[in-house]
């Protein structure tokens, strides 16, 4: 299995940075057509095309390094770290692979839990947007494309029947010390996702002030 496995955690890589890259052509392309109708004596306008062009970059390219994470699969849950989504095992029902969803292209990983929505609670902005588009379309909270993952889909689904069926695992220091990496990151991504916004505001009104 292609993966980082370190102690229990096991990793998943998605894509490769070449692909990632590619995301951040669209906010490239949004800063150069409003730079073209900026004026030299629109100081104000310029101020907030730096502000939205560098948010929205510097955003896109955390983004981008977290959908190179993948997922981490470890004896407490499953984690997509393109949003730091964490789900407990106890939630999951099942991982398939799907390829009839209308619309979605080539055939997706789909993680199925008890209550879907359940994802969406303290979700905002960006995070909630692409958890709530993949609960409509896929019926689960994390669809990603499996010809993506670093590692065949059904090593993975195996991989996590395993830890799912394992005993729950207790307290110790070490899974009390991933929950907070859990907690801590999800919290910066967070953080990230309000500055993409903030700069998508800057760049829209960097286009009203002119």
């Amino acid at each position: 299995m292609d993966t980082e496995r370190v102690d229990d955690v096991i990793r998943v890589r998605y894509g490769n940075y070449a692909s990632a890259v590619g995301t951040l052509l669209f906010p490239a392309a949004v800063a150069f057509m409003v730079f073209q109708g900026l004026t030299s004596s629109d100081t104000f306008s310029w101020v907030l095309w730096w502000i939205g062009t560098v948010g929205l970059l510097v955003s896109g390219a955390v983004r981008d390094v977290r959908q190179v994470r993948g997922l981490t699969l470890d004896v407490d849950g499953i984690t997509w770290h393109l949003v730091e989504l964490f789900i407990p095992w106890a939630q999951v029902t099942a991982l398939e692979v799907d390829s009839g969803v209308k619309g979605s292209g080539k055939p997706h990983l789909i993680v199925r839990t008890t209550d879907p929505e359940e994802a969406l609670l303290g979700r905002r902005g960006l995070a909630r947007f692409i958890i709530s588009g993949n609960i409509k379309q896929f019926a689960g909270p994390i669809a990603v494309k499996a010809h993506l993952l670093a590692s065949p889909p059904e090593e993975v689904i195996a991989v996590a029947d395993r830890l799912r069926e394992a005993p729950a695992a207790p307290s110790t220091p070490a899974g009390d010390a991933r929950r907070t990496r859990r907690t801590r990151a999800r919290r910066i991504a967070g953080y990230w996702d309000f500055a993409a916004a903030v700069a998508v505001v800057a760049m829209a009104l960097s286009v009203l002030t002119r």
